[in-house]
């Protein structure tokens, strides 16, 4: 009888169960990439563990003011989302000296344990609350605030969780957080916006729940997924639900020639969730994107000199989103070719731990590999 049950919660745990998930092949399939071209990435993978260097001194970061228009009280905020930084050095790790993989393990844990930027905690960060992301160092707060907009997408956090324990194998750190950690996504998934780009917590969720042995999680994870999934099929409905967060600004008639194809439903998406897209609505995610490149040619260069309501009325310039927002669909939809992707490193990140803009660095190395979607372990 004990083999008999131990034989059920074996397939129930190992994503079997009774019939084949509908969405396995995202839910349980992650990008691997071997034999990376050394020579061609060199430089690249100096100036990644230059950025990450930053980081690492500086510390726990504050969110990112960015205020490019002729009123300061409409300074604009990035990265105000507790725990953000650890997706990124998850991103880094595999590409970064031994000391500094040491001291980005040293930097999750505490992050994890910070009373205001461990990402297991709801809400956002503060505009004071850490290190100034501006080079020159002072701190400045001023100006209308993230969730003075509406609400801000933030469960794709979690999303670096597993990252973080996938590419570190640090299962152990993480394993001491999971009850909050679960709580936070079971939270969240009920009352947050869900974009393309949270949607990649359904599959942390999922895959932190299957390793510490938590089906209950993983089931709700499973539903949740498969949800969004069905209703992500429509691209037009998830840029609907662009209404209930802080990006309905952008939606605003004044406003939306400067933002063609709400490509903010794209922001922070994971691998995963841009593989579904690609084998699901590629023309559409592609259609969306390149009104977006039309309007903003040199995409990939930050601060470029349009004349946008990005920041506020009357500013010129472009935030980290834009790459944000485009990159990853260049590497997991269109499927860009290195050389082009290393082209849209010729700019520069803005500030100290620009995640973004170092993301896309990650991504432009690994497309110098083979890659291969493998089993996640």
């Amino acid at each position: 009888m004990f083999h008999a049950y131990c034989v059920v919660y074996g397939l129930l745990m190992s994503g079997a169960a009774w019939q084949p998930e509908e969405y396995a092949e995202y839910l349980w399939r992650t990008p691997r990439v071997a034999n990376i071209d050394a020579e061609a990435t060199a430089s690249l993978r100096a100036e990644l563990q230059d950025e990450t260097e930053r980081i690492l001194r500086a510390g726990l970061l504050a969110p990112l003011r960015l205020s490019y228009a002729d009123e300061p009280h409409n300074a604009y905020w990035l990265y105000y989302e507790r725990g953000r930084t650890i997706t990124t050095l998850a991103y880094a790790y595999p590409y970064l000296t031994a000391e500094q993989q040491a001291a980005v393990r040293a930097y999750a844990a505490r992050t994890l344990a910070d009373a205001k930027h461990a990402p297991y905690l709801p809400g956002i960060l503060g505009p004071e609350d850490g290190t100034p992301r501006a080079l020159h160092g002072r701190p400045v707060a001023v100006g209308r605030y993230a969730s003075e907009d509406g609400p801000v997408p933030t469960l794709h956090v979690l999303y670096g969780l597993w990252l973080y324990g996938d590419r570190t194998g640090d299962w152990k750190t993480l394993e001491r957080y999971w009850d909050r950690i679960k709580a936070r996504y079971l939270e969240g998934i009920t009352s947050e916006p869900i974009l393309y780009g949270q949607m990649g917590a359904h599959v942390a969720a999922a895959r932190l729940a299957k390793r510490f042995g938590d089906a209950e999680t993983l089931h709700r994870a499973r539903e949740a997924l498969t949800a969004d999934f069905k209703e992500g099929r429509d691209a037009a409905r998830i840029a609907a639900r662009l209404t209930g967060t802080r990006f309905a600004r952008f939606e605003a008639p004044r406003n939306r020639g400067y933002f063609p194809g709400d490509c903010w439903i794209f922001l922070d998406a994971c691998p995963e969730v841009l593989r579904f897209l690609a084998d699901t609505q590629r023309a559409e995610v592609l259609r969306r994107t390149e009104l977006m490149k039309a309007r903003y040619p040199l995409w990939w260069l930050h601060q470029a000199p349009y004349f946008t309501r990005w920041t506020g009325d009357e500013g010129v310039g472009v935030t980290p989103e834009l790459i944000g927002m485009i990159h990853p669909v260049e590497r997991w939809v269109a499927e860009t070719d290195a050389p082009r992707l290393a082209q849209a490193m010729r700019s520069t990140p803005v500030g100290i731990g620009d995640c973004y803009w170092i993301e896309a660095l990650v991504r432009t190395i690994e497309a110098h590999g083979e890659l291969s979607w493998k089993p996640v372990e």
